[in-house]
């Protein structure tokens, strides 16, 4: 069994799935829709913003707004200039929280919790809502397919070590 495995392991050959190029313009199809996605959101947020201050909260569903705003731009930019894994994880926990967000406060009356407003809104029919909604969902799907093809190599490429079919 043991000389089986040596045999085995001798015979691994790397095998490149995919060519450097075509990595490269994987790698820049999902940074570019990732940040368009949360740009989308962004701009949501921010010119539904001032609509939501006030209220007698400690903190405003429009302040709520303005730092979800912020921080998809932030993991925006990050996922765009600089391609990490924690670049990934962060764009996925981004657009995943917004989108929980959306959902749960326009399907359930949640109520204030804490410092934070009711932010319960039975409709879809504010400006942009659905756009939103849909660009993170957009951004969870396409964070998560970048940090599945995230690899940390320079190239970006993946490779596996595949035995040949006669253990060659």
């Amino acid at each position: 069994m043991a000389a089986h495995d040596q045999r085995s392991r001798a015979s691994a050959v790397p095998v490149r799935l995919a060519t450097s190029a075509g990595s490269r313009i994987v790698s820049w199809t999902l940074r570019v829709a990732t940040a368009a996605a949360l740009g989308i959101d962004a701009t949501v947020h921010l010119q539904n913003a001032s609509g939501y201050d006030g209220g007698g909260a400690t903190i405003t569903e429009g302040e709520l707004f303005r730092v979800e705003a912020g921080l998809a731009i932030a993991v925006g930019l990050i996922v765009l200039l600089w391609p990490r894994r924690i670049s990934w994880i962060a764009a996925l926990l981004v657009g995943a929280s917004a989108l929980a967000a959306v959902l749960a406060y326009r399907y359930v009356d949640i109520g204030p919790v804490g410092p934070f407003p009711d932010m319960y809104e039975n409709t879809w029919q504010v400006p942009g809502k659905v756009l939103s909604a849909y660009a993170e969902g957009a951004a969870v799907l396409l964070a998560g397919l970048g940090l599945l093809v995230y690899d940390g190599r320079a190239g970006g490429t993946r490779t596996h070590e595949v035995l040949s079919p006669q253990g060659r």
